[in-house]
């Protein structure tokens, strides 16, 4: 392998295919050259039979942007053949890196109809998910190890990558993550970029880009108190989407003490937009991921006070959440007053849930037919009464399997006396056979 390397760097190699320059080379820039060669060919034959009008009014549908995710991305995975895996993976990585550049190249010259946009957006965000696994899978530290010149040259070729246009910047940066995080983690290169950009800085340059590549690398160092501390000297707000990304590397990681660290850093953003959640569904999945990462890290630590304090400061909107953390640890009483306190009547509640507490402890769910009792009632209506008669019968069924048969009918004198006045309730009453 070494000897074809140097005879590439001599120009003295003849492939007998196009596809041998990157079967089993340790070459980023082979992969390359056979990358152009292969998309100039596969672009040609798709523009044969197409007039740039009608590629531009996405009149004809021979050459798309879905061509290159579906003919030319596979073809480039195809060819590539190595014996060992990990630098299979890295071939992976780029293929995916030159399949979005070329996605973005199609989008900038041809453009994207906009009945095909949001087919456009999912085709990146799949490629871009597809990335992060890819990387996942990646012996990083055995790579480094065995085979460092091949990194670096993929880390000077991951640049290439800031050709992405400026509307496409938090895929930019979530590319950064993960790519910094787990590939390129050599502590050395970490100091020196790093060290690159405070020099900009100081020399007065200010990006947004920049910004966060030194809370990412402060991240990256497992210095989080500096992170944070660059983060509040960032001038523009960073988008959730790559806090969320920090925390689910470090779940990735099992970093849980790290975790516990941003999930509650974040918390004061996430208590600030709790009024957007009803109203914007970004809002909405970044929170419940956020929940997510911390039920994570209460499964994973035992320490679940931290959990069910989030849950308690997150009410209304964390309800089913807690109602489901509490019916896990068996607090039933407290399942109970979390159900009385939202107002949640028998229909509402879950029929799994209520069934349970009724077979362990029937007496705790008095106090929520008690209270859908007295609300139906005020409601005054004749419907209204006649599903409070209806719960007033469950009612009695539950006193009576409790022994309690003389403590249900001075319940209902009591209520008997207190809506005296009501006519229509009173019948419903004779009519169910409470009174007569």
């Amino acid at each position: 392998m070494k000897h074809s390397e140097e005879a590439h760097d001599n120009n003295q190699v003849n492939y007998d295919s196009p596809e041998k320059k990157v079967q089993n080379t340790h070459s980023v820039e082979l992969w390359r050259e056979y990358f152009s060669e292969r998309f100039e060919t596969f672009e040609k034959r798709k523009l044969q039979s197409v007039s740039f009008r009608d590629l531009a009014d996405g009149k004809d549908t021979s050459y798309t942007f879905v061509h290159i995710y579906r003919d030319y991305y596979p073809a480039l995975l195809n060819a590539g053949q190595f014996f060992d895996e990990d630098i299979a993976m890295l071939y992976k990585y780029h293929v995916q890196i030159e399949t979005l550049i070329r996605l973005f190249a199609f989008e900038a010259q041809y453009g994207v109809v906009s009945y095909m946009q949001g087919n456009f957006d999912s085709t990146v965000e799949k490629l871009s998910d597809q990335i992060y696994v890819t990387l996942k899978q990646i012996k990083s530290e055995k790579l480094l190890d065995e085979n460092k010149k091949l990194i670096e040259e993929s880390l000077r070729n991951f640049q290439s990558l800031y050709e992405i246009p400026p509307k496409w910047g938090y895929l930019l940066f979530y590319l950064f993550q993960i790519s910094w995080s787990l590939l390129y983690k050599e502590k050395s290169w970490i100091e020196k970029y790093e060290n690159q950009l405070l020099e900009e800085k100081k020399a007065g340059k200010s990006t947004q880009m920049l910004q966060l590549a030194l809370v990412h690398f402060a991240f990256a160092r497992k210095d989080d108190t500096n992170a944070f501390e660059r983060l509040g000297e960032n001038e523009k707000k960073v988008e959730m989407v790559h806090y969320l990304v920090w925390m689910k590397l470090l779940v990735d990681k099992q970093e849980w003490d790290r975790l516990l660290t941003w999930l509650l850093y974040l918390k004061p953003n996430f208590l600030e937009g709790v009024n957007s959640y009803y109203y914007h569904s970004d809002a909405r999945e970044f929170f419940h991921e956020y929940l997510n990462y911390f039920w994570k890290y209460a499964q994973h630590t035992g320490d679940e006070d931290q959990y069910e304090e989030m849950l308690i400061e997150f009410l209304p909107i964390t309800f089913y959440e807690y109602g489901e953390y509490l019916m896990v640890i068996g607090e039933h009483e407290r399942w109970v007053e979390l159900q009385v306190i939202m107002g949640y009547s028998p229909e509402l509640i879950q029929r799994k849930d209520l069934k349970e507490v009724l077979s362990f402890q029937k007496e705790t769910v008095l106090p929520i037919y008690h209270q859908t009792i007295d609300r139906l009632i005020n409601e005054r209506t004749r419907k209204s009464y006649q599903s409070a008669i209806k719960h007033l019968k469950t009612l009695r069924t539950i006193y009576f399997d409790l022994g309690e048969e003389e403590r249900f009918s001075m319940y209902i004198d009591r209520i008997a006396a207190v809506y005296g006045r009501l006519r229509a309730f009173q019948e419903e009453l004779r009519k169910g056979k409470f009174i007569s």
